[in-house]
């Protein structure tokens, strides 16, 4: 049993297990022919995340196969695909043997963000576009449909000018200091040019009809009070005294409550006095002393505050919504108005270099604005933001950030608790980990906190680049630490049973996870067609990369004449590579 029929077998075991549909996977019985809401998984699917579509599984009867007419609705269901959706979508479709009997599978694939939203003609755009949830298929509101509709182009709410505004709303200090720093920086660009001149150059202002005017961008960075303008459009810091949010039992609601105004330099800077306000301090051991550090890292806390501010929605539909920092006893979360923008793969952020900004003007402008009281310039707009805040967390011994993209929002957790704790160190201690590294070893209790682990999470977890990770984790797999399944986006490497693992003698020796490896991706893939022929997709989901990027190093190793297609329809669903001779 392999590929597709060896994916629906175990997918169907998880659910008879759990009792419920995955998120990834929808199972119909359609015993009676096709589902009428089969249309909206299609949709839900490509929108969010890709996902498999099973026809002939009942999941009120526990998942039992059903009895269908398998040609036919795979037929029906080819036909759906092409007509019925907008964009059409082409999935993978194939009929597999469950329990002896046949079984409709079709593996759907996310849209690229230029594509999005899928939807069901019939419907129209705003009333049949879906998202995939943990409860089924949700429609998407006007709201979500107008984030996935801008991410096909680049948004210009920050440039545009704020007709009631003058300028005499810019902070003479901060329009002063701009000013300076781009004189000296940019060269002879901005040298004979008058003030005013400069900050019409750089977006600060717009004339529009003669008169010169603050754009939103230049009232965000460098504005006296952008909040006269635009009042919801600043942060809100709220502590909670428990974690689920729930009052104490003496009716305290909050430990700290703070609505944080201004332009953004100064809502970074307020935000972070406010966490310090409330963030416990811990003891590490450096050498042979210790060191109290904040219960967050603050380079990772100002880079997620800063990002949130700058990548945010600012379409008139969100200027409603603020920001919101939000600190529990276990964890602290970041929400911003919209989801990810552009051709973005969450899984790449915290491994790779990825840049595509929502609000490019205002991105670039915060290069040259400093945070008040510091030298610390406000946003780098190098793609590096989210590989600091990872890189920091590690330092500290912390597990990577969490990101949940809802499309209308997009939210960030990190926990307070270390990855190598009191608890982590004691179960290390009662399994064999002789010849582990010390990467090894954090990404076992990776596994154990979250009970499975990626490649991509892996290299975020311990610095390590796509091909040591690979071989790291089928190290710990051949030792019976760890079993690999494969969902076609990505292998999942799960933690054993505790049974299951084989009890050790010696005591841990942790030295801190390496450094990180290179980003050349050519010898993880020479490494894999080595040993003969792989999909796109098999490659992708063995190096944690996305599919787009794996294709982007394929084609420029096909050009230097590295590697070939199998096939000459480069689509075919039989398409592999292959090494040159």
């Amino acid at each position: 049993m392999v590929g597709l029929e060896a994916e629906v077998a175990e997918v169907i075991a998880r659910m008879r297990a759990i009792g419920t549909d995955l998120a990834s996977v929808e199972a119909k019985a359609a015993a009676g022919g096709m589902p009428r809401s089969v249309p909206e998984s299609l949709s839900a699917f490509s929108n969010t995340e890709g996902g498999l579509l099973l026809l002939g599984v009942a999941e009120e009867d526990g998942f039992s196969v059903a009895t269908i007419d398998a040609p036919k609705l795979a037929s029906d269901l080819a036909s759906l695909c092409s007509d019925s959706l907008e964009p059409p979508i082409w999935p993978e479709i194939d009929i597999v043997v469950i329990d002896g009997q046949p079984v409709v599978a079709a593996h759907v694939e996310e849209l690229p963000a230029d594509r999005k939203p899928c939807y069901v003609k019939t419907r129209g755009m705003d009333r049949g576009s879906y998202r995939r949830s943990h409860d089924g298929d949700r429609g998407l509101t006007s709201y979500e449909v107008h984030v996935l509709v801008a991410s096909r182009g680049q948004p210009v709410e920050d440039m545009t000018s704020v007709a009631s505004a003058r300028i005499d709303e810019l902070d003479p200090a901060l329009t002063d200091a701009l000013v300076k720093r781009l004189r000296d920086t940019r060269g002879r660009v901005f040298a004979s040019e008058a003030p005013e001149r400069v900050l019409d150059m750089v977006g600060v202002t717009a004339t529009v009809e003669g008169t010169s005017r603050p754009t939103l961008a230049g009232l965000l960075s460098l504005g006296r009070y952008p909040q006269q303008f635009f009042p919801q459009l600043n942060l809100t810091f709220v502590a909670y005294p428990t974690p689920t949010g729930e009052p104490l039992a003496n009716g305290t609601r909050f430990l700290d409550n703070q609505s944080i105004d201004g332009p953004i330099p100064t809502v970074v800077a307020e935000t972070l006095t406010a966490l310090r306000r409330n963030m416990k301090r811990r003891s590490i051991v450096v050498g042979l002393g210790r060191e109290d550090v904040w219960e967050y890292p603050e380079e990772a806390v100002r880079e997620l505050v800063t990002n949130a501010l700058v990548h945010r929605d600012y379409h008139p539909l969100a200027h409603g919504t603020q920001v919101r920092v939000e600190l529990y006893p276990d964890r602290l979360e970041i929400i911003s108005p919209g989801g990810l923008h552009g051709p973005v793969s969450r899984d790449d952020l915290l491994a790779e270099p990825v840049s595509s900004s929502r609000n490019a003007l205002l991105a670039k402008l915060l290069e040259d604005v400093a945070i008040p009281g510091t030298d610390q310039r406000v946003c780098e707009n190098r793609a590096s933001g989210l590989l600091a805040t990872a890189a920091a967390l590690r330092r500290a011994g912390m597990e990577p950030p969490k990101l949940v993209d809802k499309v209308r929002e997009f939210r960030v957790t990190i926990f307070n608790h270390g990855l190598l704790d009191g608890d982590a160190v004691q179960w290390l201690s009662t399994i064999d980990t002789t010849g582990l590294s010390d990467s090894q070893r954090l990404g076992l209790a990776f596994a154990r906190r979250t009970g499975a682990i990626t490649n991509q999470q892996y290299r975020t977890v311990t610095g390590s680049d796509a091909l040591t990770a690979t071989r790291d984790l089928t190290s710990m797999a051949g030792r019976g630490l760890l079993t690999k399944s494969n969902d076609r986006r990505w292998a999942r490497w799960t933690l054993v049973g505790a049974s299951d693992l084989v009890p050790r003698q010696p005591t841990l020796a942790w030295d801190g996870p390496g450094k990180a490896g290179r980003r050349d991706r050519r010898p993880g893939i020479r490494a894999l067609l080595a040993d003969g022929p792989r999909s796109t997709e098999q490659i992708s989901s063995e190096l944690g990369i996305t599919r787009e990027a794996i294709l982007r190093w394929l084609r420029r190793m096909e050009a230097d004449g590295e590697v070939r297609p199998t096939q000459a329809a480069r689509k075919s669903r039989y398409n592999r590579w292959e090494l040159t001779a």
